[in-house]
Formats: structure tokens, sequence, C-alpha cells
């Protein structure tokens, strides 16, 4: 995949996980398998063109920098470290 993809399919990514963190209740982070069920039913693909797992999906929010599912609710509400994605 090259980059210009990779940023697109990131970017395609994040908008959904944000779709699915605003519809969630305030005080409760939905769970990976939602997330991940999610992702899988709009065909959104990891880099590799794998399907999403629940620990794919954790490992894919660690290495852009975000804690799991908590940091990336709160990235959203701050906009810190999402505003590169969305």
């Amino acid at each position: 995949m090259k980059r210009i993809d990779k940023l697109n399919n990131d970017r395609q990514i994040f908008k959904a996980l944000a779709v699915v963190l605003s519809g969630s209740h305030k005080y409760k982070n939905p769970s990976y398998e939602l997330l991940v069920n999610y992702l899988n039913s709009n065909d959104l693909k990891t880099s590799w063109g794998n399907s999403w797992t629940r620990k794919s999906l954790f490992r894919y929010l660690q290495r852009n920098g975000f804690s799991g599912v908590w940091g990336l609710r709160n990235s959203l509400k701050e906009y810190k470290k999402i505003t590169r994605f969305i």
C-alpha cells in the first residue's frame, strides 16, 4: 500500500471510529468488539488488507499514539492527536 493510500485508509478508519464513539454513552466507552464489527461491516481493512480483530485494533491505536479507546475518545474531545487523521 502506498503512503497516500495508507493516509486515506487511516482517515476512513478514524472517521468510522469517531461515528461509533459519538453515538455511544457519554461515560461508557464502546467495546473493542463493537468497534471491530463496525469496521468490518463497513468493509474497512487494515493496511495489510486483512479484516479487523480486537488485538489488531488495539495495536493500531497504540501505533498512532492513542492509549486505546479511552485515549481516542479523549482526543476526539480535545482534537489534539486526531486532527491529522480527520
